[in-house]
């Protein structure tokens, strides 16, 4: 059997030629009222990644809702994540034209990356919006390569509805594409992850979450900074969670690709938690550990100051700069009084972001959309 690879290429090659002929998904508003709606959701991946969670996360709370929810994915139904039972998942072989299992009764079609928008379209079911969660065709210029921006173009250009996770998304949505779009921000499974006080540990816990092999993230930076503060003299335990089992740093003890409950303990018993990414369309490990109750040392990396504000609830650090790591934690070592203040502080712009809120605006989108049909 051809490898993953070559199949992928092969679809893409399909998908492209077919774009090049393309044109709007043409709609009509007819006000239909259908309050219990059939939404599908056509997933590129459904490994563990922060993109994947939150789709997952839709489908299960929108099911909770009496919402009938379809996945439909080349990868395998997700074991990592507690998908209810009730969610119907449609696994379609590689080789197979994938949005053709899209069912024939769906009333919302969500395509949830970029390379599906146009094949959605082409079923012509229902109206499709396109969910942006970001990746490097917004945010890094240097890897969006001229036949991918033309692709990613011609495709938003076939839908009607767009919406994405933060500000930051829309204005680069806009930028970039010219792609206009609504913000229906992230939240945080207070399930998992929730504030609980905790006496602070004598030895200062810091928390990091991230593959070494994503380098948009500086995982390599962030334990490079540990190393100096170690050198310095500071007792740290490092609590390293990654999806991957690390290639370079393999004198340190991972926590691999844990489940989330895991990942919650362990924010809870976090002193200080470092993000140090370029880019992110949301960054929601960070908000989820300002909710556990960790001090935040983070870069402004676009998709998190929709929450953070510098010396409120967290201490901004400079991109690519591993001694403005070293200088901001220790601060935060030495100074229990702003520890303290950035903790009360997350913890109650955190409170902002719960999954009752984002719902409740995404069934509302939902069942607008559904009220067009096809002309």
């Amino acid at each position: 059997m051809e490898n993953l690879q070559t199949l992928k290429k092969i679809e893409f090659e399909k998908r492209e030629e077919r774009l090049k002929d393309a044109k709007k998904q043409q709609l009509s508003y007819k006000k239909r009222n259908k309050k219990k709606l059939n939404i599908t959701y056509v997933m590129t991946w459904t490994g563990v990644c922060g993109g994947s969670k939150i789709i997952l996360e839709h489908a299960n709370r929108l099911t909770d809702r009496g919402h009938n929810i379809t996945l439909i994915s080349h990868d395998s139904r997700p074991t990592w994540f507690n998908l209810n039972s009730s969610v119907r998942f449609i696994q379609v072989p590689w080789g197979e034209v994938l949005c053709e299992s899209i069912p024939k009764d769906t009333d919302v079609i969500v395509a949830t990356y970029w390379r599906e928008i146009y094949e959605c379209v082409e079923q012509k079911i229902a109206p499709v919006i396109y969910f942006e969660q970001g990746d490097f065709h917004l945010f890094d210029m240097e890897k969006l390569d001229e036949r991918t921006f033309e692709y990613i173009n011609k495709a938003l250009k076939t839908i009607n509805f767009v919406y994405t996770i933060s500000s930051f998304a829309k204005q680069k949505l806009e930028e970039v594409y010219n792609a206009k779009s609504i913000v229906i921000p992230n939240a945080v499974d207070d399930r998992v992850f929730y504030y609980k006080p905790h006496i602070e540990n004598e030895v200062p816990n810091i928390t990091i979450i991230g593959s070494e092999e994503a380098t948009f993230k500086r995982i390599q930076n962030i334990l490079d900074a540990i190393k100096i503060l170690k050198e310095k003299g500071y007792n740290i335990q490092l609590n390293w969670i990654t999806p991957t089992e690390p290639k370079k740093n393999l004198n340190l003890a991972p926590i691999v690709n844990p489940p989330q409950i895991v990942i919650g303990d362990t924010l809870r018993k976090t002193d200080i938690y470092i993000c140090a990414s370029m880019y992110e369309a949301f960054c929601l490990p960070v908000l989820e550990a300002m909710t556990c109750g960790a001090a935040i040392v983070t870069t402004n990396n676009g998709g998190n100051m929709d929450f953070i504000e510098d010396n409120k609830n967290a201490l901004i650090i400079e991109k690519d700069n591993i001694y403005d790591i070293v200088q901001k934690v220790e601060k935060l070592l030495n100074d229990g009084d702003l520890r303290k203040s950035l903790v009360k502080n997350g913890v109650e712009v955190s409170a902002r972001y719960s999954w009752n809120i984002t719902i409740d605006k995404i069934e509302e989108y939902y069942q607008e959309i559904a009220n067009y049909v096809i002309e």
